[in-house]
């Protein structure tokens, strides 16, 4: 409960306890009898916990317009200044607190309003430059959502200057005559001028914006510049660098890059941009060796990093005499024994179901078929004693006389597989069929003699996968299927497979021997068409050393293209934009004209040597600034093409550096894009120059 003391008529003096003001002057005026007198009334201490955030205590229902602070002109202002509708919110506002205040003090509703009303107009006209700028606050706060929905219509769409102006004329107008309805209860003569102001502001808002944009954002770049410095390189050099990282789409794409190209990759190889830069210094007189001499230096060390590369992901190579000449030792070392161990046996063997076989191919074959079974035939007898004969040839039955036939029968089969037609096919199968009796024979009847054979039979395929994976990149319609070989070489074993993967790496050493100088070519033959041969070499070496080969190829390759690119290519109009933006400047000459000759015919000699004095005097310092420039430009581009050579450690320090420097300069560039569009926001919005654009607390009119 509050005591509030009211003066009344002829200076009586009135103490009155009551929860609020309202209750106290209602008990007061019961006391006078309802009187109107000028009574007023001011709280005691208690009234002190009703203040606003800004220290200014609330008017109370019964006092004159008040000023009601500085916290409520900025809310006020933020509001009214929101295009077309701020009026409309700031009358909603001030009559919900209307209604509120006369529910609370027991009070009519239009009389709190008038009050709450008059309280408002009075606290913006104590606050003219706090209701100015929140009223510009509020207009960009509500064409900022416009301009976003429409961009087109507020010109901060694609397309030039002159037609996104054209377009922001058009929304200004429109914006700026409705605003100025809205606010003049729909005054015509005022929509129209705030049409016209709206569209003229409108027009010239792209423009401001990016002009101020433009130079906040160079500012802040200037600033940011200086804040993240690149260590051992100026500014300038640095920028160059930064920019040329940002159109190469920042740090991760190039360190992506020269991750796959390995240690020796330089910064030039990272992207195009770098290459550009590099290519622009290339030609230049002062950096040209600096950039050229490491390109040549790399490059004469291509063909011995690419042999290391291939041997540490394919292994060492293996030279085709010498496996042979190994794979033929291994055969004399292990095979003959097993056969001279089996052969050597006391045994006979039963040739019967040969010359049978022999017999019944002999009814249908003609020719050299018949021929041929005819000296199988003899090939598989010896003259023999037969008791009640004599001498006669009856069927040899020794196991080494009949495995020394099975050798012969492999010479006519290989004689006649040499020759053209039918009758050569009917003689190697009639061949091949009495050649496999006679091992079945041998294998079923001489006890070891199985074993020799597939020890025999190991080595003879073990050069055979060797001679096949020497094939194994050859094109056309005879090359072997990705799928085909993958689903041979998972049934081979482990030293057929071995043998394979040997031909094939022979064959690698091969290409590369004879492709070292034609990096193209050589990822052609490694790859192949399809990507086939990468598949049958992945079958073969497996996925991640086939990847390690193909990654190495291509390196060079691309350390081939860069260097024909920077060091040996003709001037292209890449390089020459490059070398435009680098170009050190020309030292000026001195400045030359007619104003001595004028000086000395207005004034005189005196006059005429003073003006060419002058002239000399600027000529030479023009003069000496430009060299002055020449030499910091210089110096900066052999900074840069130093920059571009570097690699490994070096290269990653100098990455990050520009990362940062990239990093501030992209939200140095943010800065001045929002200042554009606050700029453009603020000018579109301020139709009602007036009342808007120059507020009114700046003019002295009232809000």
């Amino acid at each position: 409960m509050a005591t509030f003391q009211i003066s009344g008529p002829g200076g009586a003096e009135y103490e009155i306890d009551a929860p609020d003001e309202a209750r106290a002057m209602q008990a007061y005026r019961s006391i006078i009898g309802g009187g109107a007198g000028g009574a007023s009334a001011s709280a005691s201490s208690t009234r002190h916990d009703m203040t606003l955030a800004d220290g200014t205590t609330p008017p109370m229902i019964g006092d004159g317009p008040k000023d009601v602070g500085t916290t409520y002109a900025a809310l006020r202002g933020v509001l009214n200044g929101v295009p077309v509708v701020g009026p409309s919110i700031v009358s909603g506002v001030e009559r919900a607190a209307a209604g509120i205040g006369a529910l609370r003090n027991d009070t009519r509703y239009s009389d709190t309003l008038s009050e709450v009303q008059a309280n408002s107009k009075a606290t913006a006209e104590a606050h003219p430059y706090v209701t100015a700028g929140s009223e510009m606050t509020g207009g960009v706060l509500g064409t900022l959502p416009l301009v976003a929905a429409a961009p087109a219509a507020f010109g901060a769409g694609a397309g030039g200057l002159g037609a996104r102006s054209l377009a922001s004329m058009a929304s200004g107008a429109v914006l700026g005559g409705a605003d100025t309805a809205a606010r003049t209860g729909g005054d015509l003569n005022a929509a129209r001028q705030g049409a016209q102001w709206g569209g003229a502001l409108g027009l010239a808002s792209p423009a401001v914006g990016q002009a101020v944009g433009r130079g906040i954002g160079l500012l802040s770049e200037d600033i940011a510049a200086r804040l993240s410095p690149v260590p051992g390189m100026r500014s300038s050099a640095a920028g160059k660098l930064a920019d040329d990282l940002r159109s190469s789409g920042g740090l991760d794409p190039v360190r992506a890059r020269l991750g796959e190209l390995g240690p020796d990759a330089m910064l030039l190889d990272a992207s195009p941009s770098f290459e550009g830069r590099a290519q622009g210094l290339a030609v230049l007189p002062d950096t040209r060796d600096a950039i050229t001499a490491p390109l040549t230096a790399r490059a004469s060390g291509a063909n011995a990093r690419l042999g290391t590369d291939v041997d540490r992901h394919l292994g060492p190579n293996v030279d085709p005499a010498a496996f042979r000449g190994s794979l033929d030792a291994a055969y004399e070392q292990a095979v003959p024994p097993l056969y001279r161990q089996s052969l050597a046996q006391p045994l006979q063997v039963d040739t019967s179901d040969v010359l049978a076989t022999i017999r019944r191919l002999g009814e249908t074959e003609k020719g050299g078929a018949a021929n041929a079974l005819r000296a199988a035939w003899g090939l598989l007898h010896a003259e023999g004693d037969v008791p009640g004969v004599g001498r006669a040839l009856i069927p040899d039955r020794r196991p080494e006389a009949l495995h020394n036939v099975k050798e012969a029968l492999d010479g006519m089969i290989a004689r006649a597989q040499a020759q053209q037609g039918s009758a050569a096919a009917s003689e190697v199968g009639a061949l091949t069929a009495v050649r496999r009796g006679v091992n079945d024979a041998l294998e079923a009847q001489v006890p070891g003699y199985r074993d020799a054979n597939r020890t025999a039979q190991g080595y003879f395929q073990q050069g055979e996968a060797f001679d096949r994976g020497q094939t194994l990149l050859n094109a056309g319609r005879e090359a072997v299927r990705p799928a085909q070989l993958a689903t041979e070489t998972a049934a081979m074993s482990p030293e057929i497979a071995s043998a394979q993967r040997a031909g094939l790496r022979t064959e690698i050493d091969r290409l590369v021997g004879t492709r070292a100088n034609d990096r193209a070519a050589l990822q052609g033959a490694i790859q192949g068409e399809g990507d086939f041969n990468r598949a049958r070499l992945a079958t073969v070496f497996g996925e991640e050393p086939t990847a390690g080969l193909v990654g190495a190829v291509e390196r060079e390759r691309a350390f081939d293209a860069t260097t024909n690119r920077i060091a040996n290519n003709s001037m292209t109009e890449l390089r020459r934009r490059a070398a435009d933006d680098i170009a050190p400047r020309a030292v000026r000459e001195g400045l030359i004209d007619g104003t001595p000759g004028i000086a000395t015919a207005i004034a005189g000699p005196v006059a005429g040597a003073t003006a060419l004095g002058g002239r000399a005097a600027i000529g030479g310092a023009r003069m000496a600034a430009s060299a002055i420039g020449r030499q910091r430009d210089i110096a900066r581009n052999r900074e840069i093409a130093d920059a571009l050579v570097k690699t490994g450690d070096p290269m990653e320090v100098l990455l990050q550096a520009l990362g940062v420097r990239l990093t501030a300069a992209q939200r140095a560039q943010g800065a001045g894009t929002l200042t554009d569009r606050v700029v453009r926001a603020v000018l579109q919005s301020q139709g009602d120059r007036s009342r808007r654009m120059v507020p009114s607390g700046f003019l002295g009119h009232q809000p």
